[in-house]
């Protein structure tokens, strides 16, 4: 990602003036079309161990887009499924979407460390399936919203887990840029938060006691990719300060990290294509895919 390039286009998508329309709320989000993926794989047994592939047209090599979907780390939202507007719309343009399934942290097998171990799992089969479906490697970035936007973020700092851990991977796939929307990036500072939006139970699942500093991002060292960590202003869910604290935490540290801020967007605009919001988003995509 070419430095001066990626700095005017944070700086655009902060000074520009949004659309004044109300944010999206869940029951839009919920009610959007999802077409179904080119094809699907599984890296798992169980129904939430499998990836959504949307290919664009053309024999590639394609740049590639990691989604990693939210929904609180529970199966009280659907699972994929719910990025799968995003996966269409951007292999219209272009790109190919890898978008992971995951067992979230009320599921047999969820929390941890298995919801880590499937995230981790996922992303590291791409590797091995980019030549069937010509997938360009050098041109990959990681997506998350949400409570996938946690998880992005911790996937692509999971290379400085200790040994010991397990979810120690001893050669994790590295993305070349990060996009975090609406995400978490220090699970213990927003540990207070998540059964209120997200219900009992979720939090000592996810991180039990003794295993907060393998699952929080904040804890372990930045990703070597670069990071943009994006917040719609209105968002009541995870307000902009989350991304803002994460980033001052991170400065002077190795690492790129940045936040961006996009006015009049809620938690949900930054995912769907018809908001304004999702222009901003789509840019910031298309700059880190750019060719080296």
């Amino acid at each position: 990602m070419k430095r001066c390039a990626t700095l005017a286009l944070l700086t655009s998508i902060t000074a520009s003036a949004a659309s004044a329309a109300d944010p999206v709320e869940l029951s839009a989000f919920i009610a959007l079309a999802r077409p179904e993926p080119t094809l699907q794989v599984r890296y798992g047994a169980e129904p939430p161990q499998g990836i959504d592939i949307f290919l664009p047209a053309g024999s590639g090599p394609h740049p590639v887009a990691i989604l990693i979907h939210g929904g609180c780390w529970s199966t009280a939202a659907s699972g994929r499924e719910q990025l799968r507007h995003l996966g269409a719309h951007l292999a219209e343009r272009g790109i190919a979407v890898w978008s992971l399934g995951y067992r979230r942290a009320n599921e047999t097998g969820g929390g941890y460390p298995g919801t880590f171990q499937d995230v981790s799992a996922a992303i590291d089969r791409l590797r091995d399936d980019a030549p069937t479906y010509h997938l360009d490697l050098s041109r990959t970035v990681l997506v998350g919203h949400s409570a996938g936007g946690h998880l992005a973020l911790w996937a692509a700092a999971r290379k400085g887990l200790p040994t010991a851990s397990p979810l120690h991977v001893s050669s994790p796939f590295m993305p070349r840029a990060v996009i975090i929307l609406a995400g978490v990036g220090d699970l213990k500072t927003f540990a207070r938060f998540i059964p209120l939006h997200c219900g009992n139970g979720i939090i000592e699942s996810l991180a039990p006691a003794g295993r907060q500093a393998e699952v929080s991002p904040a804890t372990l060292p930045p990703p070597e990719a670069p990071v943009v960590m994006v917040s719609g202003v209105l968002d009541r869910l995870v307000p902009p300060y989350v991304a803002r604290d994460y980033t001052r935490a991170r400065q002077g540290k190795a690492g790129s990290v940045r936040f961006v801020d996009i006015p009049d967007a809620g938690h949900f605009d930054l995912v769907v294509p018809s908001a304004p919001a999702w222009a901003d988003v789509r840019r910031l995509i298309e700059t880190a895919l750019e060719a080296p």
